[in-house]
């Protein structure tokens, strides 16, 4: 048998040693883990997160609770209501009432029930806003809540409150931006006079 020279593309001798493959098997993990940690618990989105996107002037709105200036108007206390409306969230894509009609400058305290058995939200807002809040929620698991102050999720058998001061004249939605129920018409039409 004739010795052929060593190849020099198969290695020789010892490999890489086990401890430094399993610190980067370590680290792919940890990184791994700290990618879900940040998307689930951090930002903007997430479980107990939720806000309007950057460059928004309608955040500021929204979490105006003093001035009745803005568009929108913004949450008030539910000591400074003029009056409750009732309304349900039903599993058939709709709000009961579908309509409501309010004065410029009102507090009204929505009281929300959830009778069905879907999880649904109830969020106060302008066609545009309505429209990109949809657009967000559409990457987002059901029943995530919100630190807006414009919003309510409920779970089936809930009921919360909302109390709200509205601002100029014009016309304004509450809907519903779990995944899927914007889409199928779950919204209601809120007339500011």
């Amino acid at each position: 048998m004739i010795d052929s020279p060593p190849d020099p593309a198969v290695r020789r001798g010892p490999g890489t040693p086990g401890w430094v493959k399993a610190t980067g098997i370590a680290a792919i993990i940890v990184g791994a883990l700290a990618i879900v940690v940040m998307v689930i618990g951090g930002g903007d989105h997430g479980p107990g997160r939720h806000a309007a996107s950057a460059g928004t002037d309608r955040q500021t709105e929204i979490s105006d609770s003093s001035s009745t200036a803005g568009a929108l108007g913004g949450q008030a206390e539910a000591d400074e209501t003029t009056r409750s409306i009732a309304v349900k969230t039903l599993d058939s894509m709709a709000f009961e009432p579908s309509s409501v009609d309010v004065s410029a400058g009102e507090t009204v305290t929505f009281v929300v029930t959830n009778p069905g058995q879907a999880i649904h939200e109830f969020t106060v807002g302008d066609a545009a806003m309505q429209q990109e809040h949809a657009e967000v929620m559409a990457h987002m698991p059901a029943g995530v809540a919100h630190g807006l102050p414009n919003s309510v999720t409920l779970r089936p058998g809930e009921t919360k409150q909302l109390t709200w001061r509205f601002g100029r004249s014009g016309t304004l939605e509450y809907a519903c931006h779990e995944p899927g129920h914007y889409g199928a018409g779950m919204r209601g039409r809120i007339t500011v006079t």
